[in-house]
């Protein structure tokens, strides 16, 4: 079979999935056990996500494979789910690297029988301990047709909690790992692990090392993290609390980060992130009850926003809507602005009045019950 060279886009998920077969099936125990679930599409057209934290490391002198792969400095990867027919999904995979290209195609899997060069960014949606995930098995450049009889089937060893793009979502996970073997000569392993959002069946982390070595000379060692920073597919929650609790939520495509609220300043602040000279958004829902302006200024790296921003209201919350650009900076594909969304009136101020007050008026009925049982008790005494 001739050798397919894999996108940019998927290098990052799959580099570190089956390191072993840079040279050879690697071998692991096989996965017994295992479930075949129903199939359940959670994805659906316009659903889109983007991972920001991104570390990739590679060291190697290995004849041919000395150089450092582009993979190493990408800045941002996104995807965005254009069409679902039946099992299908077809998704645009962008990448950006740190000197500011971008690469951008669109790639398909059928989540039944798991073909398609999406390999396990997408799985079905609400699986569980025990169920298989459908996928073809990847080399390091090239599928593998058939799959190697020796490896472990992907099956989910369990699911959790972590928090992702802002949220806790819960999360199916596999700890993967493998032995490279080549010509019976144990040259490494690789190790990895992958979570992902159980709702939708879209991976939200991936962490794994691949280190070999042949004799003292020839080595090749690399590591990569990542995980979702922004998605359309649920909102980042901020949870204010100073004696209350309000949640503020965001829908963005920019990766949040330093939230703040400050009640003497009335106000929210917040740093969004994302690649340079591309439009940004971020739509911020927020409590009456917390915070209200009449009327509202949104400053954008303290340029005076508002009239850039949509405002609606309603009995019981705001929404403020904030388009912008990330800066241009030189040499940097990624840049942060800062958001801050100022208000007139904080409410939970008066709580605290509130408080003050039934903290005086307990204190006052205390003393009060406190003489009437005193008095109480003293004419028992005279009539004794």
């Amino acid at each position: 079979m001739e050798k397919k060279k894999l996108s940019l886009f998927l290098y990052l998920f799959l580099v570190l999935l089956l390191a072993g077969f840079l040279f050879s099936p690697a071998t692991a125990d096989p996965t017994v056990g295992s479930t075949t679930p129903e199939i359940v599409v959670g994805v659906k057209p316009g659903d889109w996500a983007g991972y920001g934290n991104i570390s990739v490391e590679y060291a190697a002198n290995w004849p041919g494979l000395e150089q450092e792969p582009p993979e190493t400095n990408m800045s941002w990867v996104s995807m965005e789910i254009l069409d679902v027919q039946n099992n299908n999904v077809t998704i645009r995979g962008s990448t950006i690297y740190a000197n500011g290209t971008e690469e951008t195609e669109v790639l398909w899997k059928d989540l039944v029988n798991g073909e398609g060069l999406l390999g396990i960014t997408i799985i079905p949606s609400n699986l569980g301990a025990g169920d298989e995930i459908p996928a073809e098995f990847y080399g390091l450049f090239f599928v593998i047709q058939p799959p190697p009889q020796n490896i472990s089937k992907f099956v989910i060893n369990g699911t959790t909690t972590r928090k992702y793009a802002g949220a806790n979502r819960e999360v199916n996970y596999i700890n993967f790992s493998s032995t490279i073997i080549f010509s019976n000569i144990t040259l490494g392993a690789s190790n990895t692990s992958y979570y992902w959002d159980k709702n939708t069946g879209v991976l939200c982390e991936h962490s794994g090392s691949c280190t070999m070595a042949y004799g003292t000379e020839l080595y090749i060692n690399m590591s990569a993290s990542w995980r979702m920073t922004a998605t359309n597919m649920w909102p980042a929650v901020f949870t204010v609390q100073d004696g209350y609790t309000f949640d503020i939520t965001m829908l963005s495509n920019s990766t949040i980060s330093d939230f703040n609220f400050s009640e003497p300043l009335m106000q929210i602040s917040f740093n969004v992130t994302g690649p340079s000279d591309k439009p940004g958004y971020c739509k911020v829902t927020i409590p009456n009850e917390l915070l209200q302006g009449s009327p509202w200024t949104i400053l954008l790296n303290s340029i005076d926003w508002t009239t850039m921003s949509s405002i609606t209201e309603n009995a019981t919350h705001t929404t403020i809507y904030i388009p912008y650009t990330w800066n241009i900076i030189y040499g940097q594909a990624i840049s942060t602005n800062t958001i801050e969304i100022k208000g007139t009136s904080v409410i939970p101020e008066f709580s605290h009045i509130a408080i003050l007050l039934l903290l005086v008026i307990g204190t006052l009925a205390a003393i009060v019950s406190k003489r009437k049982v005193n008095k109480k008790t003293s004419l028992v005494v005279q009539y004794i």
